[in-house]
């Protein structure tokens, strides 16, 4: 009779302690789904916790926009304080958040959220522009210098970048250079108040009205009817006289005293010119008016050498 070979039959449990090795496999495979799900729900959790804060954080950043617009500067600090604290990495909360600080007055504060917002942006050159206006304005004319450069790097059609860099060179006394870095701008940009008034102010110093008087007029032009600011006025008039046609300035000045709030300089400026026109009556008249103005406002000490000295011309004119 043939031997039968000793073969374990597939039916027959294993030994006891002995587990098959399909078995371990397949544990193995199920351990490390389990794994798998369970590290997929954290990051799921986790993923939609950080979702939650950046929409919270947005939701608090347009309260915060809001009270800024409206001038509610302590509100609009709330805000952007909670904003910032729930979402650090937003450079559009750093910045809005610096310029609530700027506004109430807390300069170093709002410099710092605004160099974390260019750090963030990746060196955005227009917020390295308003970063550099900050460093000027607390007279840091080095750092507002590199950020003026940095922005030029970055984009040199942005306006704002030249101006930036214009406004340094004048705070350094450098005003040719000045000149040529606001006409860089005013290519880039033609009408920009701010920049032509600089540059006016510069030819005035200069010495140049007619120049003066060219980039006050193209600013002029630039207004829509009636929305011309008083100061364009009175520059353009102050050209005017500086040029020897008086009755165009004082018809300017005129419109100028005329379209606000005349102060007691802005009266002299007019009664001076009206007397340069030949119009000494009145000139007396206007400078009268001006002192009576000028004994409501304290600042306006100065003005009495001004006042005085046209009061003796007035008095010596046989015009009268």
């Amino acid at each position: 009779m043939p031997r039968v070979p000793n073969v374990p039959c597939p039916c027959v449990a294993p030994a006891k302690g002995v587990r098959p090795r399909r078995v371990v496999a397949w544990s193995g495979v199920w351990a490390a789904a389990l794994l798998l799900a369970a590290a997929g729900g954290c990051a799921t959790l986790a993923r939609h916790k950080t979702d939650q804060s950046v929409v919270s954080a947005r939701q608090l950043s347009l309260r915060g926009m809001n009270a800024f617009q409206q001038g509610q500067w302590r509100e609009a600090e709330v805000f952007f304080s909670r904003a910032s604290e729930m979402c650090p990495l937003d450079e559009r909360i750093h910045s809005h958040y610096a310029e609530t600080l700027w506004q109430l007055g807390s300069q170093q504060q709002a410099v710092a959220h605004m160099e974390e917002a260019v750090r963030l942006s990746g060196g955005n050159a227009e917020l390295g522009v308003r970063l550099g206006d900050m460093y000027l304005a607390c007279g840091d004319l080095q750092r507002a210098a590199l950020q003026a450069e940095f922005a030029i790097q970055g984009n040199r059609q942005l306006a704002s970048a030249w101006a930036l860099r214009g406004d340094v060179l004048r705070a350094m006394g450098r005003d040719e250079d000045a000149l040529a870095s606001y006409h860089r701008a005013l290519s880039q940009q033609a009408h920009y108040p701010r920049v032509q008034l600089a540059t006016a102010e510069i030819y005035s110093r200069q010495q140049r009205p007619a120049r003066a008087l060219a980039t006050l007029r193209a600013l002029a032009d630039g207004y829509p009817s009636g929305e011309t600011p008083q100061q364009v006025f009175i520059l353009q008039g102050l050209a005017l006289r500086e040029l020897g046609r008086y009755d165009a300035a004082v018809e300017l000045l005129a419109t100028a005293a005329q379209q606000g709030p005349a102060n007691a300089e802005l009266l002299v400026q007019l009664a001076e010119t009206q007397w340069l026109a030949g119009d000494p009556a009145n000139a007396r008249l206007t400078l009268q008016s001006a002192v009576t103005q000028s004994s409501r406002e304290p600042q306006a000490v100065p003005l009495t050498a001004q006042v005085d000295a046209l009061q003796r011309r007035l008095s010596g004119d046989l015009r009268l």
